[in-house]
């Protein structure tokens, strides 16, 4: 039966290349084999992990070297970490030398990250002595590149990145036992798909951004109110016009001095021009409107007198006998009060006056607007 393994690969490094290791360690165990590879084959994992880095998962202490030991016997592969400091180290050369004692001689894989292999010169050579004892170097080089192959600055490629994302690829290919250049193949036609996505993402997120600035211009509303009712210039101007302006759920208000002016409302989002919106008009001495309009940025909207306020005359004579014998003049209207001197009168809007002249009898006195029946005029007998 083929041993079941808690690791793929134990990672040996030399301090120094430490954050070498762990860049290494997660960009293997967050790579994710191209689907249709795992489909071909169910036994192929999705993604390569648990990796074990030491320095990243244990502690150093009296008892590292047998840690290390009990870890490597867990793991399938040995990457080592190949540099002119990780050539000196005796951890790392001892690691290889009890890796092979396992048997596992053909699961160990260098990668280069500094330094060229079997220099000769102790400033450059990054393979640890150990790993020249067990893979000595052929005459031939052909029979040197399945442990030449992996370097992340391997020559010709001018990106590090490129460069180094091959060198993570050759290791999962080693590891899985899958063709490098086929792996390779898949792995730059899903960036090209991945790239078409990206780029179609990026036109959404484009028009999505494009539609948002659109809706975030504001716009002014300026809207202005005119006298609806014929204009009297005997009764007061309107003035101190509140007007409410409805959006939805907000409510934007504001107060104009007089009929003629125009309010502006700043801010207004676009999408409420062309759009039913509920306005409200109040002022003193003419009657409230509420009104649905569609908004414009530019609005006149009429306003209309009171016609009650100034125009129902209601009041009551009093000291004369038979009243409604009497006939009276109200601000030059002439009317009859009722047999209990009721009077009710109702002028037109362009006739009314806030006082008017009452005479009945030659004797003339006044009655001042609004009235009802508590207002008096007391006639002499």
């Amino acid at each position: 039966m083929q041993k079941e393994y808690k690791y793929f690969a134990f990672i040996s490094f030399q301090s120094g290349d430490a954050r070498e290791a762990v860049r290494l360690q997660h960009a293997i165990e967050r790579y994710r084999l191209p689907a249709v590879l795992c489909k071909q084959d169910k036994s192929l994992p999705r993604r390569i992990k648990p990796l074990y880095c030491y320095l990243n998962d244990i502690h150093a202490g009296e008892e590292l070297m047998q840690e290390l030991k009990s870890r490597m016997e867990q793991s399938r592969y040995l990457i080592v970490v190949c540099s002119p400091r990780a050539a000196q180290s005796t951890y790392i050369n001892s690691g290889i030398d009890y890796f092979v004692s396992l048997g596992h001689r053909d699961s160990i894989i260098p990668i280069i990250i500094d330094g060229v292999p079997y220099s000769g010169d102790t400033h450059t050579e990054c393979f640890p002595e150990a790993l020249r004892r067990h893979f000595p170097r052929h005459a031939d080089p052909l029979q040197d590149r399945s442990i030449l192959g992996v370097n992340t600055h391997e020559a010709g490629i001018r990106s590090r990145r490129k460069a180094y994302d091959r060198a993570m690829l050759m290791v999962v290919a080693r590891m899985l036992q899958l063709d490098f250049d086929g792996l390779l193949l898949r792995e730059k036609q899903r960036r090209r798909k991945r790239a078409v996505l990206w780029s179609l993402l990026a036109l959404v997120v484009s028009a999505a951004l494009s539609l948002t600035w659109h809706f975030a211009q504001t716009v002014d509303v300026g809207i202005r109110v005119e006298e609806g009712s014929a204009v009297n210039n005997m009764l007061p101007p309107c003035k101190q016009i509140a007007i409410q302006l409805q959006l939805d759920n907000e409510i934007k208000s504001d107060t104009l001095a007089e009929v003629g002016q125009t309010l502006l409302f700043r801010n207004i989002p676009p999408q409420f021009i062309g759009k039913d919106v509920q306005i409200c008009l109040r002022a003193a001495g003419f009657k409230p409107c509420d009104t649905t309009v569609v908004l414009e940025r530019q609005m006149t909207l009429p306003l209309y007198r009171d016609e009650d306020l100034y125009g129902n005359v209601h009041f009551r004579l009093v000291g004369i006998a038979h009243p409604e014998r009497q006939k009276l003049s109200i601000g030059g209207h002439e009317t009859t009060p009722d047999s209990e001197g009721l009077i009710n009168l109702h002028i037109p809007v362009e006739n009314q006056q806030t006082v008017y002249a009452v005479t009945v009898n030659g004797i003339t006195d006044s009655i001042y607007m609004p009235c009802g029946e508590d207002d008096i005029i007391v006639v002499a007998p």
